[in-house]
């Protein structure tokens, strides 16, 4: 579950505690296997144990930080795709067969993509 915008900016203050080198590995380590960064696993972990439920964003990894903005890109690609579509559909001259080969390539690039992060290819 993802915290909204208004709950985002309700995230307005500090708390410090101290604790040891080996504490603070522990804590790490047990953030990384939750998919979450240090300061919001100890969030978690404290409002859990006062009886709240805490909303909780979880850390993106490596290969999903560098596989969004490729996307992005490929969606803008596949947009601009549409808008020639579209363009020769009210009698623009376009290219069909070009075309298909743009629509295919773009499908192909997006698979390769997404198999990049493990994600299931429909």
């Amino acid at each position: 579950m993802s915290r909204s915008d208004d709950q985002q900016k309700a995230i307005t203050t500090t708390t410090t505690f101290r604790m040891t080198a080996a504490e603070r590995a522990a804590i790490v380590s047990a953030a990384d296997a939750a998919g979450m960064g240090p300061s919001t696993f100890a969030r978690v972990s404290v409002l859990r144990a006062a009886g709240r439920t805490p909303a909780i964003r979880k850390r993106h990894d490596a290969i999903a930080t560098v596989i969004a903005p490729v996307l992005g890109q490929l969606g803008r690609i596949g947009s601009n795709i549409n808008q020639i579509t579209r363009h020769a559909h009210i009698g623009g001259n376009v290219d069909s067969n070009a075309l298909a080969r743009l629509r295919d390539e773009m499908e192909r690039l997006t698979r390769a993509v997404l198999a990049l992060g493990g994600k299931p290819i429909s």
